[in-house]
């Protein structure tokens, strides 16, 4: 085998619509932008797909690398940017033509924190990022990204059971590994080699691969000037490659947006080390499916469990005062962090309870009806009608169909509420913050209408220790 470099661009950004309006509101922050949408796919979603590399010559990025793109993003991409939509799954189409297997990974739905899920909800992400990526790229997913590269074993079962054979993680994520059969030897993201794929048995009797980036490249890409140079990047890349043992791969992953987003010309940078590592004899640039069919993994890891790629304290981010965070802040700053965690908890068991007794009063599983939501919503109300009855403990009048719809599209914001972002940044006012809490307000809303019960007053009284957005969206 050659030795492989393959760069992955995990693009994503969270669902900004109004869930009474369906529009995004004005994004100041964003400006000249009217939101945050906008000014991503100009600075950065648009220049990749027609990147300047050498010579002048106009690329694709998007045909040379492994990425992701979140489904709440390629919905907005296909209504409002769809010559970028249309240029990412033709580099996906491209890319199976030339190696066999595609460069386009999935995503779960909504970038929840898949360990923190409740199981239920947890399986319903993943199905309902796997049918999206389906639909869109007219394939099944090969693999997935996981939002945060957040995972423990309970999520890698789930994602193996849909059928999902990788998932790309950081390489402090490792915790020991061994060759098969062999001793265990205890690692971390120092000690690791990232150069080939690693089998995780799972206790169910399933596996699944898993790829540990290169972190000290990530950092550099993302934070330390690498983008700079992109010709130098490029270099840099084909000469670990060559210096590797026949059949390693170097790989890196990072944010998409790092390539023109967060680092301005960062596109041109990316053109530039692709082209750079496109010129090297006996070094090929490939994606991870591809790789892995190639050269499936003889050894085995164990993970650090929860982990992800941005707490160095598992998942505490998204859930306490852990100390992780954008900017400076002060100890206790981001206390809000668990009232938040604790009441969209408290929502999400008030409305699963009301779903189920309700839902199952019409269809024969309302679970399985949830699991099959989006995919039908993807292909029109008349594929909404067709599942719900589909499923119908009796023939449901028009009527019951309708109130059905409702509890799914209860069941959608219910789920959406639980995006990464609203914890991720260092304060409760950030827009993000804000806009899962819309999304449980309209879950409450809908609650209390279909069940005549009261939600709301609740959900504040437990969001008192999150004082600016909650107070933003009692004020709606």
């Amino acid at each position: 085998m050659k030795r492989g470099v393959c760069i992955h661009g995990h693009f994503y950004q969270p669902p900004r619509a109004d869930p009474h309006t369906g529009r995004i509101a004005p994004e100041p922050s964003a400006a000249p932008h009217p939101n945050w949408n906008a000014r991503i796919t100009d600075e950065c979603y648009r220049p990749n797909a027609h990147a300047a590399g050498p010579g002048g010559v106009s690329v694709s990025n998007y045909s040379s690398i492994s990425f992701d793109f979140g489904p709440t993003l390629l919905e907005w991409l296909e209504r409002d940017a769809r010559d970028v939509y249309a240029a990412v799954l033709a580099a996906d189409a491209e890319s199976v033509a030339r190696l066999g297997h595609g460069n386009a990974v999935a995503q779960s739905m909504h970038h929840a924190i898949l360990p923190l899920c409740s199981p239920r909800d947890r399986e319903t992400e993943i199905k309902w990022g796997l049918d999206d990526f389906e639909y869109r790229f007219g394939r099944p997913a090969e693999g997935i990204w996981l939002p945060e590269t957040a995972a423990d074993v309970a999520t890698l079962e789930s994602v193996a059971a849909a059928g999902v054979r990788f998932t790309i993680l950081a390489p402090r994520q490792a915790r020991a590994v061994r060759e098969s059969g062999g001793a265990w030897r205890e690692v971390d993201e120092t000690s690791l080699d990232t150069s080939v794929a690693y089998a995780v048995r799972l206790p169910s009797g399933a596996s699944i691969a898993a790829f540990f980036y290169d972190g000290a490249i990530a950092q550099s890409i993302a934070f330390n000037g690498a983008l700079r140079d992109g010709d130098a990047l490029g270099r840099a890349l084909a000469e670990r490659a060559v210096a590797g043992s026949a059949g390693s791969l170097v790989h890196v992953a990072t944010d998409g947006e790092s390539y023109g987003h967060h680092h301005r010309f960062g596109d041109i940078a990316l053109a530039y080390a692709l082209a750079a590592v496109r010129a090297t004899p006996d070094v090929e640039l490939t994606n991870y499916a591809a790789w892995l069919a190639a050269a499936p993994p003889v050894h085995e890891v164990q993970l650090r469990e929860p982990s992800s790629w941005s707490c160095a304290h598992g998942v505490e981010r998204w859930r306490s005062d852990c100390g992780c965070a954008v900017g400076a802040t002060a100890p206790g700053a981001q206390a809000w962090r668990t009232p938040l965690r604790t009441a969209l908890d408290w929502l999400r068991d008030r409305v699963a309870g009301f779903y189920q007794e309700e839902a199952g009063r019409l269809v024969l599983d309302p679970w399985d009806v949830r699991d099959g939501y989006h995919g039908a919503r993807l292909r029109g109300d008349a594929a909404i009608g067709e599942l719900i009855r589909g499923y119908q403990r009796w023939a449901l009048s028009a009527d019951e169909v309708e109130r059905m719809r409702e509890l799914l599209r209860m069941q959608r914001y219910a789920l959406m509420m639980f995006t990464s972002c609203g914890w991720f940044f260092d304060a409760p006012d950030d827009i993000a913050t804000i806009q899962n809490l819309k999304a449980a307000q309209m879950a409450a809303e809908l609650f209390e209408e279909l069940s005549g019960q009261p939600a709301r007053a609740e959900l504040l009284r437990r969001l008192a220790g999150v004082d600016t957005a909650a107070s933003v969206v009692a004020a709606e």
